[in-house]
């Protein structure tokens, strides 16, 4: 086992690997919609934005390894393709460049005045050769991101939470409409949480917590998940307490900004009560959550190449992946995500999917028929989902789609996978019984 403080630097490592700019954006918007309604907002929030991500930590240690073995019961065709889609979006497709475009234009561009290409370029550029640097000292990282970035991101963090809470810009503006009530904050909350695809991340991050606790001499599968379990749980508390200031901002700066954007939130709330050197905290602290997830990010794909070509050195697929992370991050944030989104938001209910199965994998009676039907289910009407966000779904199927429950709040696959499921397990169940009965005759 861990001791104390080795367990507590590897929650802020898990901490620094989840929280990237998005995390950073999503709650002062969160804080400024919700308004005098920000406690259920919040709270729903961090059900799905911090419980989702920590149970698909715990799972990946639960079963010791990454999408691949958490989808075994799966034809390995199937498996093979969930895991190459997985690292591919949210690796250099999307994931790595995006940390990049983001500090670029979140933490550059406002010292700059206007942006330009060639700022970009030059910023991405270097920003990757900071990444490599990092990553090219694998058996560093707990102590590198765990002791000493993490502390500087939470300090700037923290610098810029408490002064919200002290000294407001505005007073508390009243709710946005779809938050006029307890129960549509919490929903709203909720499903925010749930757009963050973070437990697309914990899949890939999950197996590098493991990979640093093998270095680390823990080898046994229980003592992996017992550490796993304790510091998932530091890194857990460490973003509800981060989200919970950041909303703050968004909800005491709404009134004087009058934007929802979460940008636009931090840089009038830094600017207005720090001048540039709230700017220079914020930038530091964007820099500081991008680094940290590009980092782990390109980490897990060089792995993941390694794993396919296997004379492939390590830093060498670190070189390669940082490389096409600079390449793709040159076509702007934008682009990005109207490509990218889509391809994430088919993906994430299948590892929400998977996550759950694995907790109860032993109680299936017929894993390969659960899983192959749930998760038919789910990967048929998530993709219903990415294709209607494309606008490419034809006018017929357009309108069949739109009948399901909650295709408004993209969980259109939630009860059909339930249903699903239920009568999966109960097929499963007579053919288990039938075959120990003539077994037993």
């Amino acid at each position: 086992m861990l001791n104390r403080k080795d367990l507590f630097a590897l929650g802020f490592m898990i901490f620094a690997l989840f929280f990237g700019a998005g995390n950073l954006i999503f709650p002062p918007e969160l804080g400024a919609l919700a308004g005098t309604q920000f406690l259920p907002a919040m709270l729903g929030f961090i059900v799905t934005g911090v419980g989702l991500p920590l149970a698909g930590l715990i799972a990946v240690a639960w079963v010791g390894g990454g999408i691949s073995t958490l989808s075994n019961p799966l034809p390995k065709a199937v498996g093979a393709f969930l895991t190459f889609a997985l690292y591919v979006a949210i690796g250099p497709f999307f994931g790595i460049p995006r940390t990049s475009v983001v500090t670029y234009e979140l933490g550059v561009v406002p010292f700059l005045g206007e942006p330009s290409q060639t700022t970009l370029i030059i910023s991405s550029l270097l920003f990757f050769l900071a990444t490599v640097f990092l990553v090219l000292r694998p058996g560093k990282l707990l102590d590198i991101i765990g002791r000493f970035i993490t502390p500087l991101l939470l300090t700037a963090l923290m610098i810029l939470s408490i002064s919200s809470i002290v000294n407001p810009l505005s007073a508390v503006e009243a709710p946005a409409p779809a938050y006029n009530s307890f129960t549509n904050s919490f929903v709203q909350g909720f499903l925010q949480g749930y757009l963050t695809l973070d437990a697309l991340g914990a899949l890939v991050f999950g197996v590098i917590v493991l990979h640093t606790l093998h270095t680390r001499g823990i080898k046994d599968r229980t003592a992996q998940l017992k550490n796993v379990t304790k510091a998932g749980l530091i890194a857990a508390v460490s973003l509800t307490v981060v989200y919970t200031g950041l909303g703050f901002i968004g909800r005491n700066s709404f009134g004087a900004v009058g934007s929802v954007s979460g940008p636009d939130l931090l840089q009038q709330y830094a600017d207005s009560t720090f001048g540039t050197v709230g700017l220079v905290i914020l930038g530091t602290a964007i820099l500081l959550a991008c680094l940290t997830t590009s980092v782990g990010l390109v980490t897990a794909f060089s792995e993941y190449l390694i794993s396919l070509f296997k004379r492939l050195s390590f830093p060498v697929a670190s070189i390669t992946t940082a490389v096409l992370g600079f390449a793709i991050s040159i076509f702007g944030l934008q682009t990005l995500l109207s490509i990218a989104v889509p391809v994430l938001m088919f993906l994430y209910p299948i590892v929400i999917v998977l996550i759950v199965l694995t907790f109860i994998r032993s109680a299936i009676k017929k894993p390969a028929i659960v899983y192959g039907a749930t998760l038919f289910v789910t990967a048929l009407l998530s993709l219903l989902s990415s294709l209607m966000s494309l606008k490419a779904l034809p006018a017929f199927a357009s309108s069949m789609y739109k009948a399901f429950p909650l295709v408004d709040q993209n969980m259109a696959w939630l009860l059909p996978a339930i249903a699903t499921f239920i009568i999966s397990s109960w097929i499963g169940h007579v053919s288990h019984n039938s075959i120990s009965q003539k077994r037993a005759g």
